[in-house]
């Protein structure tokens, strides 16, 4: 349980927008073995892996990001978010929400009849 406080404590404070995370330096992080930390992400939390993990959270503050700047290009908020090129956010992006970054933001500007 305190494994889990550590991890969500770490999240909160936007640590999955590190550049190059990898479940390596995540597990140095939260000074436990990478085997803990794996299990804790897989097992826990319910993701398939790591990157799954990593993409939830980055799509989500991407997400809310998205319609509260509407002015911040797409670019500009996947790079903020961690994500090192617009095709694997605009990717991961896609998986989670099922449409693309601009089709999301449109989406939310059309108005609802």
């Amino acid at each position: 349980k305190v494994e889990a406080s550590s991890l969500n404590k770490l999240m909160n404070e936007g640590f999955y927008r590190t550049e190059h995370l990898t479940l390596k330096i995540l597990a140095q992080q939260l000074d436990m073995p990478e085997y803990r930390t794996r299990a804790l992400i897989n097992q826990t939390l319910g993701y398939r892996n790591f990157n799954d993990y990593i993409n939830q959270l980055r799509v989500n503050e991407a997400a809310q990001r998205l319609l509260d700047n509407l002015q911040t290009p797409v670019l500009n908020i996947s790079l903020d978010v961690g994500y090192r090129t617009l095709s694997s956010f605009n990717r991961a992006f896609k998986d989670i929400q099922n449409m693309s970054p601009s089709q999301y933001r449109q989406q939310s500007l059309a108005p609802s009849t």
